[in-house]
């Protein structure tokens, strides 16, 4: 078989290879061989032989007047077979070609004309290749790289052949710290050039461009030494940039930090036999230009510039850790010794007026400060754990002016369909509205999308909230303060004498809140509010185990919005792929979705500038829109379980969570990794 093997590898064609994704290939089990007159001849896994069908389409759209014959081997021999194809080096251009191979090359051609030569790209995809280089302004290996149509390897054997010199890629880099910052950060990223280490007598550096006589000069002359010059990929360099620039920011906010918790050690140190600890801490927080005070106000501001939602402080063996949360993902950004630990939790308690000698029982407090001319309100809790206190601090972003216009909602990432039910949904004069999902979902924010198209002259709207996050012009904003016995409850009973319309709560938490909120809809106002479950139908099984009536529940629930927010790839990085079985797998149960998603270019994150390197830019919701029907209140004062409610409300047309968020990642908005952190594996 090894023969047979070896004379397969060498039939197979490199320009028919080159007409089909190798994630493709790989995951349907076939290599395209040769066409002989109408036949062509294809390599077939025999462990995934029920592909056939599948596979005589895909070669089918490409080469419509081909009939495919297969050749079968074993899976083993067509791994075999298929590494082959993805491992040859370029070929060497020989200095006197010989005139009778038709596949040899002169030494007049380019590299990329050899690329063509050889079959290693047709002449089609150079040609694209170069057009969008040209406008984008970047070298041809990126472009190769990010459609996919060379290796890296591959790559490396092409730039090799170009520039005449060897290839690194970020991997290989060793970099000398004391030797970098000789080039500054300017020279860096316009001359794209990495300074690795010294080799002897030699300094050796990394070029995308090596080619570049001028800034080899030049470096050779600020460095004072001769220069032993590499390649690096332009998709490489990308990823080395990134990496620097991340870590130099990282370290100059390391720096700072560190020079903060010095200073505050040292004066603890001064302190520590002229003073009692309740003393010292007791002076640093009346001074509020004091070290402990800066270092707590710059872990604040730090967390409001990164876009944090949440700051957690969190208790280590002999130390703390400061993580925040951005855009739903929690990232450790700090360490606090354990000298300091205390003035830093006790700061804190001042800040919120809680008390600094209570350390067995949880505490709730809230405060305010000031940065870049805007007031930001925190709400702080405190946690007894493994005999510390955890502190965890959410930041309430200031709130948000709108000036109603127009009734038109403009709800980010949910289809024109789920809008229009929506709408449909409040046209009802009474009722109950309710939104659901976890905390930072974005749930006040689709009630005062809706709110905005309902701010008329000739209505009341009304509300109750803690605390007033966006403020809208036209209506009545009313905050929770229960030291001063305004609860969700007591404050809704005096809205009911207000002759309100509509009524927005904060958040249904208990059953007196959701009582007032029943007799609301059932006396002909429309009451809006958010409640923490998991899915739509799951609201409705919430709101019976509070101790609502079923009956209650199917006569005045309108209709049930749950949400959640993805984040958003950044379109200016992110880069096509196929995805793989077990990754189709993960995101969809259904066997024919598989298939079609198996075909399907889908996005992943890469990383540029405009994205901090992160691959995202902000978020966007995915939807559950379930209005109440006819059949779905029977269900409900029947006591029917939320899965049956649910495929009730598919069977009307509701979309669920999952089918939002994998048509955003057909469409390249977001990725099966997002999918995967906010809804978990797909499942029956």
């Amino acid at each position: 078989m090894s023969n047979q093997l070896e004379k397969l590898k060498h039939s197979i064609k490199k320009e028919y290879v080159n007409n089909f994704e190798l994630n493709l290939m790989k995951s349907s089990g076939f290599i395209p061989v040769d066409k002989r007159q109408s036949d062509f001849y294809v390599i077939l896994n025999k462990d995934l032989s029920g592909n056939k069908t599948q596979i005589a389409s895909i070669i089918k759209e490409k080469f419509q007047n081909l009939t495919p014959q297969f050749i079968p081997i074993p899976g083993k021999d067509f791994d075999e077979v298929f590494d082959s194809i993805t491992s040859i080096d370029l070929p060497v251009v020989d200095d006197e070609p010989e005139e009778q191979t038709s596949t040899a090359v002169n030494n007049e051609q380019t590299a990329e004309e050899i690329l063509v030569s050889i079959g290693w790209i047709t002449r089609e995809q150079l040609n694209e290749c170069v057009g969008i280089a040209r406008e984008r302004n970047i070298p041809l290996d990126s472009i190769l790289f990010e459609k996919e149509y060379l290796s890296y390897e591959r790559i490396a054997s092409y730039l090799k052949k170009k520039y005449g010199c060897d290839i690194v890629s970020r991997a290989q880099i060793k970099v000398d710290k004391s030797i970098l910052k000789k080039l500054p950060d300017d020279i860096v990223e316009k001359k794209q050039v990495v300074i690795m280490s010294m080799e002897g007598n030699k300094l050796g550096v990394a070029m995308v461009n090596p080619n570049d006589k001028y800034t080899i000069r030049e470096i050779s002359l600020s460095t004072g030494r001769s220069l032993n010059v590499y390649c690096i990929p332009s998709f490489e360099f990308e990823k080395y940039l990134k990496e620097y620039f991340i870590d130099k920011k990282s370290a100059q906010a390391v720096k700072e930090t560190e020079r903060i918790i010095q200073s505050i050690e040292e004066e603890a140190a001064e302190f520590s036999n002229e003073e009692s600890l309740w003393t010292q801490v007791e002076k640093e927080l009346q001074d509020a230009s004091g070290n402990v005070a800066k270092f707590v106000y710059k872990i604040i501001t730090d967390a409001i510039d990164a876009k944090a939602s949440d700051i957690h402080i969190e208790p280590r063996i002999g130390y703390y850790v400061v993580r925040t949360r951005s855009d739903g993902i929690l990232k450790k950004v700090l360490e606090i010794p354990g000298s300091i630990e205390q003035a830093v939790i006790t700061r804190f308690k001042v800040l919120a007026r809680m008390n600094i000698a209570e350390h067995r029982r949880p505490q709730d407090g809230t405060f305010s400060i000031k940065y870049n001319e805007r007031m930001y309100d925190f709400r702080i809790n405190t946690l007894p754990v493994s005999g510390k206190e955890k502190v965890v601090i959410r930041i309430l972003a200031p709130a948000v002016s709108l000036k109603a216009a127009g009734d038109k909602m403009i709800i980010p990432g949910a289809e024109e369909s789920d809008v229009q039910k929506i709408h449909d949904m409040v046209q009802c004069p009474n009722g109950i509205i309710l939104t659901s999902g976890p905390t930072g979902s974005g749930k006040t924010t689709t009630l005062y999308t809706i709110l905005k198209a309902l701010n008329k002259e000739d209505v009341n709207i009304t509300t109750i909230e803690d605390p007033i996050e966006i403020k809208l012009e036209g209506i009545n904003q009313s905050q929770v303060n229960p030291k001063a016995d305004i609860t969700f409850a007591s404050c809704m009973r005096a809205i009911l004498r207000q002759d309100p319309d509509i009524i927005l709560i904060g958040e249904i938490r208990d059953f007196e809140t959701l009582e007032v909120a029943i007799s609301a809809a059932l006396t002909g106002h429309l009451v809006l509010s958010t409640v923490h479950t998991n899915s739509a139908a799951a609201t409705v099984t919430r709101l019976i185990e509070m101790g609502a009536k079923d009956y209650l529940v199917s006569s005045t629930l309108t209709g049930v919005i749950a949400q959640r927010l993805v984040r958003k790839l950044c379109d200016k990085c992110k880069e096509e792929y196929i995805p793989t079985e077990e990754e189709v797998k993960h995101i969809t149960t259904n066997p024919d979705l598989q298939q079609k998603l198996l075909k399907t270019k889908l996005y992943r994150k890469k990383g540029c500038k405009d994205c901090g390197y992160l691959g995202y830019t902000g978020r966007l919701g995915i939807y559950e829109v379930m209005p109440i029907t006819r059949e779905i209140k029977k269900l409900i004062a029947q006591g029917a379980h939320d899965i049956e409610i649910e495929e009730a409300a598919v069977a009307a047309g509701m979309k669920t969570l999952k089918s939002s968020c994998l048509n955003h990642i057909v469409a390249g908005i977001t990725t099966t990794s997002e999918f995967i952190r906010v809804l978990g594996y797909a499942s029956d």
